[in-house]
């Protein structure tokens, strides 16, 4: 077997989603497991990547510059040729359609599931990927034991082949004043509830708009960061006063809107896995959310459910979030125990057995 293990940097050349935010976290987390980690010496690690990646400074993984731009094709010709005869490594849902000695990382079968939340272009691409690469590549990684039987029945791709890994939320630390943030979203510390999402139908806050409806006069305010447009709702005009969509939300803010709201709510019907709610968790937020696809998987007994198709469902438990603060509490103290099992490390670790057992 190959001494060179590479990894597929081309997330370093796309914007910031969820995935991409996996790919530098496992790494970073990989890379600093590696500095006391005798392991692997005698073992190549390069992370390769294309034109206009951004820089990770990594002290264990080199970086190597593959000439081409961050495209499908870079992947199928400058990387494939790079990486021949070594294993590669994808955190995505691409790679090399011809090459075996590689793991392909499918995060969940969202595509297939709910269509209606994606292009007809995206979707016969992410699918056609995720088809092909599960046939051809060595191994698969996923997030959920949720995401897993999802891609083995979405996918045809075998149990055996398939690694579950996990997420973390300790990446999200944020050095600015809490005041500061608070006043620029103009909101004020314990009288709101947060969302974090986009407006796809997955993400369900057009629910949040209904249970809403059913609460004349509720107190506090609904704080939607990444919702910015108002016909996620229903009859919007009827619960402006409640619902704020704080629209784009950078990074550096969001621990201090989660550590000052009441609640985390999280509508979400399809989650791969749902690190809103472990970032929730992270800085002391105590979660409401949906019992639906990977969420109760991941939340454990440190969230009060809801049913994602019923808005009374929801409703009850925004009331229950006005008074009930020993049950806060209490979600608070089990969250600090869900992120012993799901943090970077804890997925670094994973990958790296695999590894171990394949170079």
């Amino acid at each position: 077997m190959s001494s060179t293990i590479v990894f597929n940097g081309r997330f370093l050349a796309q914007a910031q989603t969820g995935v991409q935010r996996y790919a530098v976290e496992t790494l970073k987390a990989i890379d600093l497991i590696l500095r006391d980690d005798t392991q692997f010496r005698g073992i190549d690690l390069v992370l390769a990547v294309p034109n206009g990646a951004r820089e990770l400074n990594l002290r264990t993984i080199a970086t190597k510059h593959v000439q081409g731009s961050p495209s499908h094709f870079w992947e199928q010709t400058q990387l494939a040729r790079f990486a021949f005869g070594k294993y590669l490594v994808n955190f995505s849902y691409s790679g090399p359609l011809l090459k075996r000695k590689q793991l392909v990382t499918i995060h969940d079968a969202t595509v297939k599931a709910m269509p209606e939340c994606f292009d007809w272009k995206y979707r016969a691409t992410c699918n056609f990927l995720a088809k092909r690469l599960g046939r051809v590549a060595e191994s698969v990684m996923t997030v959920s034991c949720f995401s897993k039987f999802e891609i083995m029945r979405h996918y045809g791709i075998a149990e055996s082949k398939i690694i579950v890994g996990r997420e973390g939320g300790e990446h999200l630390v944020s050095s600015l004043s809490d005041e500061d943030v608070l006043k620029k979203h103009n909101l004020s510390s314990g009288e709101y509830l947060l969302g974090v999402g986009s407006i796809k139908p997955n993400k369900n806050y057009r629910l949040v708009g209904e249970a809403i409806k059913l609460i004349p006069g509720y107190p506090l305010t609904i704080a939607i960061a990444g919702a910015s447009d108002l016909g996620i709702f229903s009859s919007e005009s009827t619960i402006l006063g409640n619902v704020r969509l704080l629209g784009y939300v950078p990074d550096e803010d969001l621990p201090a809107l989660y550590r000052h709201a009441k609640w985390f709510v999280f509508p979400s019907i399809y989650e791969g896995f749902g690190l809103p709610a472990i970032e929730a968790m992270a800085n002391g937020c105590p979660v409401i959310a949906a019992s639906s696809a990977s969420i109760p998987e991941v939340c454990g007994d440190a969230a009060l459910y809801f049913d994602p198709s019923c808005p009374t469902s929801l409703a009850n438990q925004l009331r229950n979030a006005v008074t009930d603060d020993s049950k806060r509490d209490e979600l608070i103290a089990a969250g600090r125990k869900r992120l012993e099992i799901y943090n970077w490390d804890a997925n670094a670790r994973i990958l790296l057995d695999h590894l171990r057992r394949v170079v």
